[in-house]
């Protein structure tokens, strides 16, 4: 029973996720109540607060759902006997930043941070999530200059940093005006990066 009962759980979740980001996206974080979410997934308050336990959790959950998956991405390259750390980081960046904009994480996490300001729940829970991608990527960017890809004269963290805000700025711009390509960021990280090219 146990399965079937995790199938149908993992596919409210998935709805209720869904039917948020579209509300969000739609009419903005605030002007949207659990009720209007719940009503347009098909499902009932019960259903929600079965598992989200407000609004705020429930915002957070859609946006580190939507990035996390880049972060393991990384994780298992690190891990990998015969690893290519640079096409690796090149391919999964793009996967993200495809898939993270689809998906209306991206796009959501800028909402986020926009009105996180009046609501100090949010404000906390971005700054601990950020700051956990942050030192992973700082992390991914350290082994990359130890091991001679990375040639950059900035540290490893400020690296992360500038990362991070290019990939948030290119969403921005992609989400206002679509001729903006979300795949030249990476052009722009590989240089800030400084690659070494090895012949």
């Amino acid at each position: 029973m146990g399965n079937q009962h995790q199938q149908q759980s993992k596919q409210t979740i998935e709805k209720l996720m869904k039917s948020g980001v579209e509300l969000f996206s739609l009419h903005g974080y605030s002007n949207t109540s659990i009720e209007q979410i719940v009503k347009h997934a098909g499902y009932s308050k019960g259903g929600f607060y079965a598992h989200f336990s407000g609004k705020e959790e429930f915002l957070l959950k859609i946006i580190k759902e939507g990035i996390d998956f880049y972060f393991e991405d990384l994780l298992s390259a690190l891990n990998r006997k015969d690893r290519d750390l640079l096409s690796n980081f090149q391919q999964y960046s793009l996967r993200l930043l495809n898939e993270a904009y689809e998906k209306g994480s991206s796009s959501l996490l800028i909402q986020g941070c926009m009105i996180s300001n009046e609501l100090p729940q949010i404000k906390e829970r971005l700054i601990v999530q950020m700051e956990e991608w942050r030192q992973f990527l700082t992390h991914f960017f350290q082994v990359m200059k130890d091991e001679g890809i990375a040639g950059s004269p900035l540290d490893a963290r400020t690296l992360a940093t500038a990362a991070m805000a290019l990939f948030n700025g290119i969403n921005l711009q992609h989400f206002v005006d679509d001729r903006i390509r979300l795949e030249d960021m990476l052009l722009v990280i590989i240089e800030l990066l400084q690659v070494q090219k090895h012949d």
